[in-house]
């Protein structure tokens, strides 16, 4: 019983943020009581912290919240394509869900996961509630209410995780410090469960201190009323867009249970209860936080001018962590502190892109790249690059993505020092070991590419038959997603000053689909037999994402991170107000905020676009036109894109901007096709945030997009481009790959945890009583 059960009831407090909790208190010689004086309730609640970085630091967080996603795939094809030999009870779905609510490490040393954080936080509770705290707790009073409202918070968060995973999940109201007496963990409806998060949330918005007032120096990290009001501003929305949900058809019962035996529970899960005013109470929260045109409420809030500096981490630089456009992050400290737990940040190690290889000029991991992901969970998939309609404009898709590398060596002479990338070898250099040039590259070259190539590293030089490609300065690969229309030409790709990765490649009135390379001699070629997409996701398919690289990390290919992970940006706020205006009919001023966040994702004058991008500006369909200067080195924007990123609200209508918003055919409607642009646009600013996916479940759409975006989990035929690279017949046939049920939007819960339930006799459940407790389809 070392798992969810048992752990939901321990409130021992040995999770901290703080490594002095650690040093002064052994884990052996705390007592309950001791939760009862300022210190030790004090490191109590500063530990019920871990409800924002359990997410983080297991493979489980990645691995159950970014599954049914659908601008996402997964490595491991059974996953993405939605076996049944996955998405069932027993496998390791189902575990990991039951591993991210509560678990011990596997040393033993410390309890993780929700339920355990949400004992600490109701032991925090009910000891100030009672008046039980000692010292500051009694003597002041808004001292005392603030720390409530931080136990609250994070146990609000914890449970508004799990419901989005499971819908109806088991609410402890206490604590215990010893194995209880049964285990009738009854689910609560999910109408109970927001009623008990905004109640908390309000009480937590009165009570928590204006970021303004906060001591970033000491208080860093902790909430705030900006987060509290975003929280609720989330929830009033996700309430609000659930009541369509909230009758019989969709099994919901007049208590607000859901009968797991109907088919369209998955939907009737997601009805939440109905306020008097939820769309109308979001707004007014989002307010709190959006800068006001008097300087008024939320006049701290900026968003950031350049999306990239949100994710910039360069070496020894932790300032973005402080951009006033997070309202709250993750925090982790230093690498190897005693304040990122276990591990840290592990999210590099699940999301990071390879890229090395002598072939191309990088022979080794480098400090300024990403480390090496070992256990990558996925990558995003084609729907989710092409929402990125006009990669011109859109300065985001750049901005998350690896479209490119330059050629380097790891810096320094230790592997545990950072030290920033060192140039690569001369292109003749007798240590220069990247592929050559063939004939008929060298010659397609010369000819076709060289006159216009104006690299600054590549010194205008001839391409010499076996010769090397890459040398100091120059790019050593980059990807190209282009579209079947306007597929490059192999002997154009293949001819490229670097390793060109393209979505489609034609060979006369042949088109293939990520067709990989292969090594031919000393050169390479594209191997036509082949793909590396869809269920054969390889390490260099498609752009990794950079929001997660760490080049401050302890060893060059090491795992841990100390950056810390937004979890409620400005963005986000506006993208919430503006979803609850045009839910209430309020289609301009929906518009007004959408056009903020889209204004500062614009180009702008003066930055670099990648090369990748301004010299293949033709092959990205619906992009804006390059002036003859943005295509050449060093690719200088020289017009502001802001216009170009405007919308009006023909978008979710009927013209051709509609069209390229890929809406699911089931978007009928003018709030269907609004509700859709809004999940288009959230997941284009929050791509491979864990965000999106709490927007993609709560707002219904979920299942249809699924089934008519992720080629690989879908199963309709003919929606895609058909490839002439085929397995057997397998692969880019233009038909989904997948088995996605609609009742996959909810995970399942694990056989292992339906068998230790119990009746409030402590008699194990019957398996009629197990399967009302299972989410529906699930075996």
């Amino acid at each position: 019983m070392k798992k969810i059960l048992y752990l939901s009831l321990v409130a021992l407090g040995m999770s901290s943020c703080t490594d002095k909790f650690l040093e002064e208190k052994m884990v052996s010689t705390i007592t309950q009581e001791y939760f009862d004086t300022e210190q030790g309730l004090e490191q109590l609640i500063v530990g019920t912290y871990d409800a924002l970085r359990v997410t983080k630091q297991y493979e489980q967080g990645p691995k159950v919240l970014m599954t049914a996603c659908d601008n996402f795939s997964f490595k491991d094809a059974n996953w993405g394509m939605y076996s049944a030999s996955v998405w069932n009870a027993t496998d390791k779905l189902s575990g990991y869900g039951y591993s991210l609510c509560g678990e011990y490490s596997s040393n033993g040393a410390q309890p993780l996961g929700f339920y355990p954080i949400i004992s600490n936080c109701n032991r925090a509770i009910e000891t100030i509630r009672e008046g039980k705290a000692q010292g500051k707790y009694l003597e002041d009073e808004a001292y005392a209410a603030q720390r409530l409202s931080e136990a609250l918070f994070n146990r609000a968060y914890s449970l508004y995780i799990m419901s989005t995973i499971y819908g109806e999940v088991y609410v402890p109201t206490g604590f215990i410090t010893s194995l209880p007496s049964n285990y009738n963990y009854v689910r609560e409806s999910v109408p109970n469960i927001y009623k008990l998060l905004i109640g908390d949330l309000r009480y937590a918005f009165d009570h928590l201190p204006d970021v303004t007032s906060q001591n970033l120096a000491t208080e860093f990290g902790r909430v705030t009323k900006g987060a509290a009001a975003h929280f609720l501003a989330k929830l009033y929305l996700q309430r609000a867009q659930g009541v369509k949900y909230g009758s019989a058809e969709y099994g919901v019962k007049a208590d607000g249970h859901v009968d797991t035996d109907n088919p369209k529970s998955y939907l009737g899960m997601l009805y939440k209860g109905e306020g008097v005013a939820d769309l109308d109470s979001c707004i007014y929260f989002a307010n709190q936080v959006i800068p006001s045109v008097d300087g008024g409420n939320g006049s701290y809030y900026q968003l950031e001018a350049d999306y990239g500096r949100l994710f910039s981490h360069p070496l020894g630089d932790y300032s973005n962590e402080s951009s006033k456009e997070l309202i709250l992050s993750c925090v982790y400290g230093p690498m190897g502190s005693a304040d990122n737990g276990r591990y840290g940040n592990r999210l590099p190690y699940f999301f990071g892109g390879d890229y090395v290889s002598a072939s191309w000029g990088i022979p080794e991991f480098c400090w300024e790249y990403p480390t090496k992901s070992a256990s990558r969970v996925g990558f995003t998939n084609d729907f989710g690059f092409d929402l990125y309609v006009d990669k011109m404009a859109d300065s985001r898709y750049q901005k998350s993505f690896h479209l490119e590398y330059v050629t380097a060596l790891k810096g320094g002479e230790s592997n545990s020092v950072p030290a920033a990338n060192l140039d690569y070898y001369a292109y003749d250099s007798d240590e220069n070991q990247t592929y050559t040039w063939t004939e008929d590259m060298a010659a397609y070259f010369n000819a076709n590419i060289l006159p216009s190539y104006d690299r600054a590293s590549w010194g205008g030089r001839q391409a010499v038959a076996n010769e090397h490609k890459m040398g100091k300065g120059d790019l050593a690969f980059a990807f190209l997603e282009n579209t079947k229309a306007t597929a490059i030409d192999i002997k154009e790709a293949a001819a490229q000053p670097f390793v060109l990765f393209a979505r489609w490649i034609k060979d006369g009135n042949k088109y293939y689909y990520r067709v990989p390379i292969q090594a031919s001699g000393k050169s390479y070629d594209y191997n036509s037999k082949s793909y590396a997409g869809l269920d054969k996701l390889s390490s260099t398919c498609c752009p990794a994402t950079v929001k997660y690289d760490e080049p401050n990390r302890s060893n060059y290919t090491h795992y841990e991170s100390g950056r810390d992970i937004p979890l409620f940006r400005l963005a986000e706020t506006y993208l919430i107000r503006a979803a609850a205006q045009g839910l209430k009919g309020n289609y301009s001023e929906a518009v007004s905020d959408i056009n903020i966040v889209r204004a500062r994702a614009a180009y702008k004058g003066g930055e670099k676009r990648n090369e990748i991008l301004a010299r293949f500006s033709e092959s990205y369909p619906g992009s804006s036109v390059l002036s003859a200067s943005e295509k050449s080195y060093p690719y200088t924007v020289a017009n502001d894109m802001t216009g170009a990123m405007l919308i009006d609200q023909s978008i979710w209508g009927s013209s051709p901007a509609a069209d390229k918003e890929m809406y699911p055919a089931t978007a009928v409607s003018t709030e269907d096709r609004f509700t859709n642009f809004i999940l288009n646009e959230v997941a284009r600013e929050f791509n491979q945030e864990m965000i999106y996916i709490e927007w993609l479940h709560h707002s219904g759409w979920q299942a249809d997009r699924i089934i008519y975006h992720d080629e690989l989990g879908s199963s309709k035929a003919g929606l895609w481009d058909s490839s002439d690279n085929l397995i057997n017949g397998i692969g880019q046939t233009g038909n989904g790959m997948g088995m996605f049920e609609p009742y996959y939007t909810f995970k399942p819960f694990s056989q292992n945890m339906l068998d230790l339930l119990t009746d409030e006799n402590g008699r194990p459940l019957d398996e009629a009583a197990k399967k009302a407790y299972q989410n529906y389809g699930y075996k």
